[in-house]
């Protein structure tokens, strides 16, 4: 007995001695919140609930988090999150700005995008509409920057209204305490009806969802957060679309107040009929056909809920225009099939397309237009591809197609061919046929990159390089292009640069009257002293800068630049009846800003209009609409010249020569090259001289080389000419020797 005791004594004090199993500790999580319903809704006394709330509990307990809400208004949530006061922010859209200041989650919550609201009593249809007005803006919001940038670009001025959520939008707009108010569609498409607001035609700045840390957090909240939201998005049965589905809900899930009692009422009726059948029997049919009104309206309204759902998700997921999926449904389609590939040999190629010039038949015929392509378009592109071929929509002119299943890069080719030759075929909008193409870069998985993004930057690059080559055309991916980008965006850089510290300068070749052998103008050529890599050729920067837009201020800077330079040999005695001329950019069309440049070039530097000519290359045609026809009306009224460059390579038509006030006609120098050995190229350049002079329109041939160019055309009534055999393009010092000795220009 005695041993019996001790030993019990001994594994008690065993048992004390050895440390007790604690719970690990649960991970403080400070998740800050503001009122955006359906992400987050906040209700007093209660905690928030909502999308981003409901991933947020979800992924809190697999990975142990103690989360605690911080609500606050979104700017004030902002400086929290600047500041580090708190851990996490939901519902915050990235922005490049953002970014900057911030960490986001690589994945997205959820699409979105920027819409404007009216009160019923205002007349608001479109931005312009804008002007003058009171407009609600949330404080610091994604959509209030992008509306204020979008309406300062277009100058539209009016009075913003500043409140701190969008319940207080939309109530400002049913005050009439403003005329209108931006919100996001979610927010908007569950909300926007219960204050019996008009939704208008102003839809803009496109955005994704996120998680955000501050910048110099750990990653790894971020991290985890990614990791489940991927794996959530990639199974269609997941708690992220069971939320998604009982928050985009338009009508609640409940049965009526009525059925209850019908049901009641019905059986105590069968019970009735049991007892007095002969009496009651009217009563009995009237009940049912009750009965059966009541269960058809159930069914309605049950219809009418997934009519609802159906049509939030197609918002969500899919574009409007052309109904094919839209970004986000795009990446979760790729999401999805990269994860089914993982751990297997397959190969997947992503297409990043790009539609070339879609520009240019928006400018010239109007965005009504450009949509009515961008449908035709979608619907060939589908049409070429495989059952297992993904097409989407990634915004304005671009699409992707994922290519899954292919075996060599032959497939990959056999399937970008076959997009390319679907839009061969010209597209009929309206009576305007439109000829189009595009440009497809492709990138490899897994042989390019293993995420979703560096894929996706890979195929966009590619693209890029097709259409630097010109369009029209595939390219696959490879390291070197990379390289390529970086350097364009540093010569885009370097540009604006050049601009800014005068490092730009004229060349000028001068043009010479055929028959007479005398200067009788000069055309202003741009070249760029770089400090660093000497003197650079147009060639080199042109087609950058008409990407960019950077062409427009360029174009304004030569035709000051030139028409000063003429002014003051002017004044010197040097350049009597001398005309210069001026390349002029598509681009300078836009706004009717080159009427107001030329009139402040005139202005600024005293240079009579009948000096100046603009040279229009033929692409003019493809945006040609009634403000550009009064234009070019409007500059001939002025006495400024008109021609017609690089006559014979683009889009003229016979037509418009008749119609359009241009003075002269330059033939283009592929032309030139090839006379008078070449029959065609010498029956073409006949052709267009007969066709000049039919019309009345003066002619200069560019790019003459040789006496034997020079002389034939002369010999066929071509009036004027330039070109290395009369001179290269020299710089101002050396024209203006030319000017003082005319000797010194070579005749051949």
């Amino acid at each position: 007995m005695a041993f019996r005791i001790l030993l019990q004594a001994c594994l008690i004090g065993l048992l004390s001695a050895a440390p007790a199993h604690a719970a690990p500790e649960r991970v403080p999580v400070r998740v800050g919140v503001f009122e955006n319903a359906p992400i987050v809704t906040i209700a007093p006394d209660t905690p928030p609930t909502g999308i981003a709330i409901d991933m947020i509990r979800w992924v809190a307990e697999r990975e142990n988090w103690q989360v605690s809400y911080v609500p606050d208004s979104f700017d004030r949530l902002v400086e929290r999150l600047d500041r580090g006061e708190i851990d996490l922010m939901v519902g915050i859209a990235y922005s490049d700005e953002r970014a900057a200041r911030f960490q986001f989650t690589r994945q997205s919550l959820i699409g979105n995008w920027g819409m404007v609201y009216r009160h019923a009593d205002s007349d608001i249809n479109a931005l312009p509409d804008l002007k003058g007005k009171r407009v609600a803006l949330m404080r610091s919001g994604t959509h209030s920057q992008a509306l204020l940038e979008l309406a300062t670009r277009f100058d539209v001025t009016f009075t913003p209204v500043y409140v701190d959520s969008y319940p207080e939008v939309l109530q400002a707009i049913a005050d009439q305490r403003a005329d209108a108010g931006a919100v996001n569609r979610v927010f908007a498409a569950l909300h926007a009806n219960e204050l019996n607001l008009v939704v208008t035609g102003i839809v803009f700045n496109p955005v994704f969802v996120h998680y955000a840390a501050p910048k110099q957090a750990d990653p790894a909240l971020l991290h985890t957060l990614d990791r489940h939201l991927a794996s959530l998005k990639a199974d269609p049965q997941s708690a992220y679309y069971r939320s998604l589905q009982h928050w985009l809900e338009a009508v609640p899930a409940q049965n009526p107040h009525w059925l209850p009692w019908v049901a009641a009422g019905t059986a105590g009726l069968l019970l009735l009929v049991l007892a007095v059948a002969g009496i009651l029997r009217h009563q009995v049919r009237r009940q049912t056909g009750e009965l059966r009104q009541h269960a058809d309206q159930l069914q309605s309204e049950i219809e009418q809920r997934q009519r609802a759902e159906a049509h939030l998700n197609q918002l969500a997921y899919f574009d409007v225009l052309t109904r094919l999926p839209n970004r986000e449904g795009f990446r979760i389609a790729l999401e999805e099939a990269m994860t089914g590939m993982q751990g297997t040999d397959k190969r997947m190629a992503l297409m990043f397309i790009d539609v070339d010039r879609l520009k240019n038949i928006n400018d010239g015929l109007g965005h009504g237009a450009g949509d009515l392509l961008l449908q035709q378009i979608a619907a060939r592109l589908q049409s070429v591809l495989r059952v297992n071929d993904h097409l989407s929509r990634f915004g304005g002119d671009e699409f992707v197609v994922i290519v899954s299943d292919i075996g060599a890069l032959a497939d990959a080719e056999a399937v970008a061919t076959r997009l390319l030759e679907s839009l061969i075929t010209p597209i009929d909008i309206g009576a305007t046929q439109i000829y189009t193409s595009c440009s497809i870069g492709i990138a490899l998985y897994p042989d390019d990159a293993g995420s979703v993004e560096i894929l996706l930057k890979h195929a966009d690059t590619a693209m890029y390089q097709a259409k630097e080559q010109g369009g029209n055309r595939f390219l696959f991916y490879h390291a070197k292009q990379t390289e390529r980008v970086v350097e364009r965006l540093t010569l885009d850089t370097r540009l604006r640069q050049a601009l800014e510290r005068d490092e730009l300068l004229l060349h000028y070749q001068p043009v010479i009257e055929l028959t007479s052998q005398r200067i009788v103008g000069v055309e202003a050529l741009l070249r760029w002293d770089d400090p660093e890599r000497g003197l650079i050729m147009p060639g080199a920067f042109i087609s950058a800068a008409e990407d960019t837009g950077l062409i427009v201020p360029l174009g304004e800077w030569v035709l000051e630049a030139g028409c000063a330079e003429l002014r003051a040999w002017q004044q010197r005695g040097l350049a009597e009846n001398l005309t210069l001329a001026v390349n002029v950019s598509t681009r300078q069309f836009q706004d009717k800003r080159l009427v107001k440049s030329v009139e402040q070039a005139l202005l600024r530097t005293g240079l009579a209009p009948e000096c100046l000519e603009l040279e229009i290359t033929e692409n003019v045609m493809l945006i040609m609409n009634d403000d550009v026809r009064a234009t070019l009306d409007t500059l001939r009224a002025m006495g400024v010249r008109l021609s017609l460059d690089d006559f014979g390579t683009g889009y003229s038509s016979l037509s418009y020569l008749k119609q359009l006030p241009f003075h002269t006609l330059k033939i283009d120098q592929s032309f030139v090259s090839k006379i008078p050995g070449q029959p065609d190229d010498t029956q073409i350049i006949t052709a267009i001289l007969g066709l000049a002079k039919g019309l009345g329109l003066q002619v200069v041939a560019e790019g003459i080389e040789t006496r034997a160019q020079f002389q034939f055309l002369r010999e066929h009534g071509c009036e004027f000419g330039q070109g290395y055999l009369m001179s290269r393009p020299v710089p101002a010092d050396e024209m203006i020797a030319m000017l003082v000795e005319p000797a010194r220009v070579s005749h051949g």
